[in-house]
């Protein structure tokens, strides 16, 4: 979501970040030192935030996984993997699954969930976020014509109950909203569910 020409005007660890993700960040500053175990960042991208917000001694492993390639972007991550089909060793292999900023780019969310929830243990924790009163940053979309080259797709909005829906399979689900011009056109949600 900070990827397109934004404002930036909020600053964080000396970078700028748009309102919007300077909201997730504020809310992972709460949500990502109460994790423990076992840690995997699916669609990681090259975003270093998320582990640096974690507590060492609490970790036990931490992996990135994510499309080898982002439109014509190279991720450097532990695992090329595609959401919509996890590894089968991973079933129940996680305490904790973290997913930022990506779901709306997912052909399929219902699998997509239903994957990161099938690769949670039993009382595992999901933290997602995702867009929602947006703007639309798909191929095409952009002034700059080298920007559209990317090939990135941008299908979803979902709105609180859609996030609800998505995560039904999950025992316990808290959903939040940032930013917007009131508490029914959020610029982003944060999902925190337990399996």
């Amino acid at each position: 979501m900070d990827g397109h020409p934004n404002k930036k005007s909020k600053l964080y660890e000396k970078n700028l970040y748009s309102e919007t993700r300077y909201a997730v960040i504020k809310w992972l500053e709460k949500e990502l030192p109460k994790v423990s175990g076992d840690v995997v960042n699916i669609s990681a991208g090259n975003w270093p935030i998320p582990k640096k917000l974690l507590v060492p001694e609490k970790i036990k492993s931490y992996k990135t996984a994510d499309l080898k390639f982002y439109g014509a972007t190279k991720n450097v991550v532990d695992f090329y993997v595609d959401v919509h089909k996890l590894p089968k060793d991973w079933e129940n292999k996680w305490d904790c699954v973290l997913n930022f900023e990506s779901l709306e780019c997912y052909e399929n969310p219902f699998v997509a969930v239903g994957e990161l929830h099938r690769i949670l243990k039993p009382g595992g924790l999901l933290l997602l976020s995702c867009p929602f009163a947006y703007r639309w940053f798909g191929d095409g979309s952009w002034a700059d014509p080298k920007q559209n080259l990317k090939g990135v797709k941008d299908y979803w909005r979902p709105t609180k109950q859609g996030l609800e829906l998505l995560t039904k399979a999950f025992s316990k689900v808290e959903v939040v909203g940032f930013g917007g011009t009131g508490p029914h056109d959020r610029f982003v949600h944060c999902l925190k569910a337990i399996k």
